[in-house]
Formats: C-alpha cells, sequence, structure tokens
C-alpha cells in the first residue's frame, strides 16, 4: 500500500483516530508512526480536529441496570440471588450448552468474515475537513466537523459519482453539525465509484434528483 499518497494517507489517519483500526492493522499502522515522519504528522493533524468533536459530545449516564451491576461488583448492593449449581436442574444445563453452541454456529460467519469500510474526507481547498464520510456495507455515516459553514436558507447535498459517466446518484443531505447516518441508496449497488461531490442545493435538497446548484467539493472514497 502506498502510504505516501496522502488522500489515501488522510483516510487512514482518520481511522486510526476514530478507533475504527483494530487488530494487526493498527499495530503496524503504529509502527509506521513511529518511523515516517509524514504519517506522524499526519495522524497528530487529524487528532487536533477531531478530538474537539469527541469533548464537544453531552456525558451521558449509564442505564439503572448497568450501575446496579457496577454497584454490586463494588460491593456497593446484595447480589443477586443465583441457584446453586448442585441444585441447578440437569436440563436447564444442557439448555444453556445447547445455546452457547447454537450462538457460535450462528455468529462464526460474521466474525470470520472482514467488514469492508469506506472512507472519504471531504475539504476545502485549503486541506480543511468538512466532513467525515464513512461506509460499511448498507450504512453511510455522516459526520460534520466545525468547519462547515451553516446554511440557514439551503442544504449540503452529497453525490456518488458513477464510474461509468452514469448520472450522479444522491446519497442523502449532509449534516451542517453533528452527525447522521443514512442508507446506501438502492439506486448505487453494485456501481464502481469514481468520486463523491457535494451541491449547493434548496432545503430539503434538490428538487430534480440531479445536482442543481454549484458543485462546491468533490472526494475520493477510499476502501481501508
Amino acid at each position: 500500500m502506498n502510504y505516501l499518497d496522502q488522500q489515501r494517507l488522510d483516510a487512514l489517519a482518520v481511522n486510526y483516530v476514530l478507533g475504527g483500526m483494530r487488530g494487526k492493522a493498527r499495530m503496524r499502522f503504529q509502527k509506521l508512526i513511529s518511523t515516517q515522519t509524514l504519517v506522524r504528522t499526519t495522524v497528530w493533524h487529524w487528532e487536533q480536529h477531531l478530538n474537539p468533536l469527541a469533548a464537544s459530545l453531552p456525558a451521558t449516564s449509564p442505564r439503572a441496570e448497568v450501575w446496579q451491576k457496577i454497584q454490586r461488583r463494588l460491593g456497593w448492593l446484595a447480589p443477586e440471588q443465583v441457584v446453586s449449581r448442585s441444585v441447578r436442574p440437569f436440563w436447564l444445563s444442557l439448555a444453556t450448552a445447547a445455546s452457547l453452541l447454537l450462538a457460535v454456529v450462528l455468529l462464526q460467519p460474521m466474525l470470520m468474515a472482514p467488514v469492508k469500510s469506506e472512507v472519504a474526507i471531504i475539504q476545502t481547498s485549503e486541506a480543511k475537513a468538512l466532513w467525515l464520510v464513512s461506509r460499511q456495507e448498507q450504512q453511510l455515516v455522516l459526520k460534520a466537523t466545525a468547519a462547515v459553514s451553516a446554511a440557514t436558507d439551503n442544504d449540503y447535498q452529497l453525490w456518488m459519482l458513477p464510474a461509468d459517466g452514469q448520472p450522479p446518484i444522491s446519497l442523502g443531505l449532509l449534516p451542517q453539525q453533528g452527525e447522521s447516518v443514512v442508507q446506501w441508496p438502492a439506486a448505487a449497488q453494485g456501481i464502481d465509484i469514481a468520486a463523491l461531490a457535494v451541491s449547493f442545493e434548496p432545503l430539503g435538497g434538490s428538487p430534480t434528483g440531479q445536482p442543481t446548484g454549484p458543485v462546491l467539493f468533490t472526494a475520493e472514497i477510499i476502501a481501508i
């Protein structure tokens, strides 16, 4: 893999900083961070962009049942009554074993099969990130950065540009702040992607199904 391609390196760095890179891939990338100045600088750049987004998220409290489990582990609450092993019916143990075996059989293909991910960074000509786009299977996650200019009378619309020259396919409206999740459209299934594009449209998006406003940004989508 050519790590010196800046757009690919940006995508890998974003995936690393957001915690999406796991296992051996993360270990290899950490080795590159320690040995390659360009990789180290790129990761630092995206940490400065993305860490403030995490800090701005509202605090959340654990659900009541989760909090009770924590308290029991700490000894603050009496443990729940459990069935003694000596009086547990044989059929209950057998049913538990059968359930575990069934779970292993059903989940093994999901655990073994790698999940295909694609990412794109929509940025200005000055390399200021505006949106982070990530796709896993049929789900598209769209995250706005603080650099997005709010538009009260218009929307930013995301398009997929097919590699075979077909007309653009709408992927939905981009959030002007925060995050949104949309489904990958049926019209885009099985089509090779040349690039993504962002147009400036009336509120609610293009009325024609095709870009009507100016195309402001384009970005390559990269498989990771």
